[in-house]
C-alpha cells in the first residue's frame, strides 16, 4: 500500500518549528510527557495531512463522506522512530497557524492503525490519500485511506464498541454502524432542554 499526501501550505514546519523547541525545553506540555527524555536531533515529522469531521446531522441522514468537513492539518511527531505527538494546525486564508501539541493517544494509535493497513493484504498494490475521519458527538476517530474508486475506513482506538479496531471498513459499512448511534445521541441532545446537551 502507498499513501499519498495532500499539498498543505508551505509554512507548516516553519509553525511547528518554534513549539517543538518549547516542548523539549519544558519536557513536555503537561500531558505531553513523551518529550520529557528526548532529544532534538531525534526527532521528525510525518507529512501533512487533513482531519475531516462528520457531525451528528449528517450521519443521521444517512449522508455520506463527501458532505465531511475539511478542519485542521495534522503532523505526527516521532522520536527515535516512535510516535509521540499529534500536532494540529489550522489554515487561515492559505497559511497555517498552529493549533495544538496532543500527546494523547491518537498519535500511537493513529500510526499503529496504519500499520496494521499496511500488513493487510487486500489493500496490497493500491494508493490512498491519508485523511482521518473525526465524529466529535460519538468520539470516533478513524483512519480515512481516500482512494479514486473506494474509502477505507480504520477505527482508530479507543473506539466505541460497536466498532472494531484493526478492522478495515468501507464506507458503507462504516457510516451503516455510526447511523444509529448519531440517530440515538440526537435524539437526546435534541429533547435536552436543560442547556447540558444531555448531560
Amino acid at each position: 500500500m502507498q499513501l499519498t499526501y495532500p499539498k498543505a501550505p508551505a509554512n507548516g514546519v516553519q509553525q511547528l518549528r518554534p513549539v517543538l523547541q518549547a516542548a523539549l525545553q519544558t519536557r513536555g506540555f503537561g500531558i505531553n510527557h513523551g518529550f520529557a527524555s528526548v532529544r532534538a536531533n531525534s526527532l521528525s515529522l510525518s507529512q501533512g495531512f487533513r482531519g475531516y469531521a462528520l457531525g451528528l446531522q449528517e450521519l443521521s441522514q444517512g449522508l455520506a463522506l463527501d458532505q465531511a468537513k475539511a478542519g485542521d492539518w495534522h503532523y505526527l511527531v516521532f522520536a527515535g522512530g516512535l510516535s509521540i505527538a499529534d500536532a494540529q494546525l489550522t489554515e487561515v486564508a492559505g497559511k497555517l497557524e498552529f493549533s495544538s501539541l496532543n500527546h494523547g493517544a491518537l498519535a500511537a494509535s493513529a500510526v499503529s492503525a496504519l500499520d496494521f493497513a499496511q500488513k493487510t493484504p487486500r489493500l496490497q498494490g493500491k494508493t490512498y490519500e491519508l485523511r482521518l475521519l473525526f465524529v466529535p458527538a460519538l468520539q470516533v476517530t478513524a483512519i480515512w485511506l481516500h482512494g479514486s474508486e473506494e474509502q477505507l475506513l480504520i477505527p482508530v482506538e479507543p473506539t466505541p464498541a460497536q466498532l472494531a479496531a484493526r478492522r478495515v471498513y468501507d464506507e458503507a459499512s462504516l457510516l451503516a454502524l455510526l447511523a444509529p448511534l448519531a440517530r440515538q445521541a440526537k435524539a437526546v441532545f435534541d429533547a435536552d432542554t436543560s442547556g447540558t446537551l444531555g448531560g
